[in-house]
């Protein structure tokens, strides 16, 4: 009866040790499910996270082995013994839910991931009850469950991934076979910024003239485009599509998806870096479009990003038309306060004053990249001008949030960030009143240039804020850049979390203006 117990106890420790590898699942989650994702985690956390498990085995180890070791005589010290880990388990899994790391998206796959996970630690768990079975203390090798626990979750990753991609695959034809049959426009939208912001106001311009569907908030992966293709499109006559890509061939997948027929390159900069290599991987990267488009396609290229008309130059089949000064479409006397942004627009040899919520002053650049599509495609000069001074702020992208303390404006940037956009924020942020703070992790995945782009934004911040409430592991070259522009020292402020430093404005008396400036998904730190 005892071994029975025994056998059940390492069977519970076992599924245990799945539920504690959950923070594991998130990261491959985020990660689009590639282990170089949930290796580049470790490795950005300085490998706490392995720390964390090993900390519960050598806890539960040790515990287990001295509690063997005082009361080997007693009958039931076996299973006794791996109640402890058991426990440990329970308690590591409480608190990894109270800091959210745990708050996994279930969908299929991770269903699936995880009940494979399940089998691969009862194996392990298997092996150690046939162990146990020869020597008391053999049990208290359960507690090294919890360090195999996030290898595991890897192993099952790599188990499961051969049919997963064929179970992709019956999404992919489903959705291709759809998009033939209902035959609407379809437009690619991609760039290292301003996708999700471009597409809406695409819409917005195009829904006056055709019937419109794009893909909705941040759908820009293969499974999110197929969903909105598979569960959304009814009988739309043009379909836009948002693209995103954190490596080389991502952005080639997704049009072998949908086959667009034009195509639209917001900008080209330096996010993803870090997994693609360099910027000319990312500039490739996002022609993947232009390459994929047919003959009689059209490229829209936004002229104002440096690197984003140099892809004018390269040989296509479509057409290309790049937008900025002295082209059919464009924009002078940029303005833009608390209140939004205004600019003249001309487009088609006729000069439009436009006036948008919309902030920022990347925000004319991806209107006349957007006009252009549009005009092109029937909608008058005076229907686009219309859709984008109605123009609502995309969440989280320079957007003010409504705040009951009046005495508090609070902008939310922190969605992503970049270089460019940081600054586009630090501009808007000096348009506004009172002691100007700015809350930021910095920049990520930016590779080689991640250090001394974080520098550059210290002393960024130093020219415009009063206060810098600095987060993560990137505050400490932040502060640097903004100490060698002469900000003072007890102004700048490092803390762990984005809580902590929210709750620290409290300490700053009078009228403010907060600027959150990116927040760093889970898989970075």
């Amino acid at each position: 009866m005892e071994y029975y117990i025994s056998v059940i106890l390492i069977g519970v420790s076992a599924v245990l040790s799945s539920v504690i590898g959950l923070p594991m699942f998130k990261i491959l989650q985020l990660s689009g499910y590639k282990t170089r994702g949930a290796v580049a985690w470790w490795k950005g956390t300085a490998y706490d996270v392995l720390v964390r498990y090993s900390a519960l085995m050598l806890f539960g180890f040790i515990t287990m082995i001295v509690y063997v070791a005082c009361f080997s005589a007693y009958e039931y010290v076996r299973y006794c013994a791996c109640a402890f880990y058991a426990l440990f388990a329970v308690l590591f899994a409480v608190f990894a839910g109270k800091s959210g790391s745990c708050d996994v998206k279930f969908t299929g796959r991770i269903v699936r991931l995880f009940a494979v996970d399940i089998i691969i630690m009862l194996i392990f768990g298997a092996g150690i009850a046939w162990a146990a079975y020869y020597s008391v203390y053999c049990q208290t090798v359960t507690a090294a469950l919890a360090v195999i626990s996030p290898f595991a979750v890897i192993l099952a990753n790599w188990i499961t991934s051969p049919f997963e991609k064929l179970n992709n695959k019956k999404y992919i034809k489903r959705a291709k076979r759809k998009l033939r049959e209902k035959a609407p426009i379809v437009i690619g939208i991609t760039g290292s910024y301003g996708k999700t912001t471009a597409k809406n106001l695409l819409s917005a311009m195009l829904v006056s003239k055709y019937s419109v569907l794009a893909t909705p908030g941040s759908y820009n992966t293969p499974m999110g485009v197929c969903k909105t293709v598979n569960d959304i499109l009814a009988d739309e006559r043009i379909f836009i599509a948002e693209m995103g890509a954190r490596y080389k061939g991502d952005i080639k997948e997704l049009c072998d998806i949908v086959t667009p027929g034009y195509g639209m390159i917001t900008a080209v900069g330096d996010m993803h870096i870090e997994t693609m290599g360099s910027r000319q991987n990312v500039a490739d990267t996002k022609f993947e479009l232009g390459a994929a488009l047919p003959q009689d396609g059209i490229l829209i290229l936004n002229g104002y990003n440096a690197d984003c008309a140099a892809l004018s130059e390269r040989e296509t089949a479509c057409k290309k038309i790049t937008v900025g000064t002295e082209t059919n479409c464009s924009f002078d006397a940029l303005k833009f306060d608390a209140d939004g942004t205004s600019f003249d627009m001309t487009l088609g040899g006729k000069t439009y004053r436009v006036r948008t919520k919309l902030l920022g002053a990347h925000i004319p650049q991806l209107v006349c990249v957007c006009a252009e599509l549009a005009w092109l495609l029937g909608v008058s000069a005076e229907d686009i001008t219309a859709s984008v001074n109605a123009a609502e702020p995309v969440q989280h992208r320079l957007q003010l949030i409504p705040s009951e303390n009046r005495s508090v404006t609070v902008i939310d940037d922190a969605y992503n960030s970049n270089p460019v956009g940081a600054k586009n924020a630090l501009d808007v942020l000096s348009c506004f009143g009172g002691k100007k703070v700015m809350i930021t992790p910095g920049f990520v995945e930016l590779g080689p240039i991640e250090k001394p782009s974080n520098i550059a934004l210290g002393r960024q911040i130093a020219e415009i804020c009063d206060h810098a409430f600095l987060v993560g592991s990137r505050a400490a070259d932040i502060k640097k850049g903004a100490l060698e522009c002469g900000m003072d020292e007890s102004r700048i402020k490092i803390f762990d979390s984005r809580d902590e430093a929210v709750q620290a404005l409290a300490a700053i008396d009078g009228d403010k203006t907060v600027l959150f400036e990116n927040d760093l998904p889970d898989n970075i730190k």
